[in-house]
Parts: structure tokens; sequence; C-alpha cells
């Protein structure tokens, strides 16, 4: 009982951190530690401290130094060429993972990456960026667990591979926005998740590493304007 109390503290804390973090609240390399948290959101250190751990799997906290600290993390903040690393890898990785979805996915785990592929698009004509970030990241999140090879989801965990926090509402436009060959940006992921229920591997994969090249192109272009002032 004192347990199921612990988890559902823990998932307030996230809840409350991880909106903070998305409206731009915390300042980008703030450094944050259990005790500044916890006074934060007025909660003890045990639910705070699974937040900020779901929060750095996640890429929204990255972890450095001693002492448990963690530091907010942006993209916008990062090096232009770190971002773009990581999103080539992000490419390979969930193309690789599309692919094996196509032969493994059973029938609900397909309806259920299409019911996050669906409360996406949802949150983009809502026009709500932080429910959109969360269930864009749910969706990758998902499909890379379930794909059908651990070793997969191994790699995306321990390169933080979740898609980074974006600060600036004009960033997130831009990322967006971009339709490269025509393709609308809210239809990727429906696309993929009809490529994997047809069990078509080839077709998944393109899909997939469709919709993470247009988010890099889109991070290049708009890392540039920032640094250009906009």
């Amino acid at each position: 009982m004192a347990r199921r109390g612990v988890r559902t503290r823990s998932a307030e804390a996230y809840r409350q951190l991880k909106a903070k973090l998305r409206q731009g609240e915390l300042d980008p390399g703030q450094r944050l530690t259990e005790a500044s948290v916890g006074s934060m959101l007025g909660m003890g250190r045990a639910p705070v401290r699974e937040a900020m751990l779901r929060l750095e799997s996640e890429g929204l906290l990255k972890g450095r130094g001693a002492y448990g600290g963690k530091y907010v993390r942006y993209i916008e903040d990062e090096n232009p060429e770190d971002v773009l690393h990581h999103y080539e890898l992000r490419e390979m990785i969930e193309g690789l993972a599309a692919r094996l979805a196509a032969k493994n996915m059973t029938g609900w785990q397909i309806d259920e990456l299409r019911s996050l592929a669906e409360r996406t698009s949802d949150a983009a004509r809502g026009g709500d960026p932080g429910g959109l970030a969360e269930a864009a990241s749910g969706f990758h999140r998902y499909l890379v667990a379930n794909c059908g090879n651990p070793l997969v989801g191994e790699v995306w965990q321990a390169h933080s591979l979740t898609p980074l926090s974006v600060r600036s509402a004009e960033l997130n436009r831009r990322m967006w926005d971009c339709e490269p060959d025509g393709v609308d940006p809210e239809a990727l992921l429906g696309r993929i998740v009809d490529a994997i229920a047809a069990h078509d591997p080839d077709e998944s994969e393109q899909a997939a590493r469709l919709g993470i090249r247009r988010v890099t192109e889109a991070i290049r272009r708009g890392l540039r304007a920032e640094r250009q002032g906009g």
C-alpha cells in the first residue's frame, strides 16, 4: 500500500516537472537536485527521485557530475552538431524498429500504436505543443519497445533517443510545419502504422526514416534561424 502511494506521488511529480520543462519555466542548464525539486513541488525525495530518473530517460534532463544532480536540457541549448548526431542515430534506430515491427507486432500492439498516432495528430490539430510533444514521444517509445528486438530498446535507452524538449514555440512550429516531398507531417505516423499493419518491412522502414529526417531537416533550419536571430 505504501509503495502504491509512492508511485502515485511519483506520477504527479513527473507530470508537474515535465509541464515546467515543456513550458520553458526552468532555465537551460539549471541544476536540479532531489531537494530543490522536492521544495519546488512540495513533495518528498522518493517520488521526486523516480520522476527525475524517468525524465532523464526521456532526454528532458541530463545527469552530470556528482551527487545525482540533473540539468535542464532543451534542444536550442545543445550543440547543433550533437543534436544532428542524435537525430541521425534516431533515424537509423527507428527505421530498424519499424522494419522489425512489421514482422513482429501483434494486432493489439498495432491498435495501440495507431491510437498513439491519432493522439499525436489530435494534439497537432488542436495547437497543443505540450500535448503534441508528449504524444509523439509516447508513439516513438512504444514503437521501439515493441518492435520484437529488446536490443533496439537498449540502444534507445543508452543514448536517450527520445525526442528532445523544445523550449521555443517557433522552433516547435517549424519542426511540425516541414513537409518534405509533399508529405503531411501529421499523416506520417499513420503511414508508419499502416505499413506495419500491412506487414511491409520496406515501407515501414522508409516511412519511419522519413519522419525522423523531416524533423532533422527542420531542426537544422530552425537552429540556423535561432542563431541568426529568427
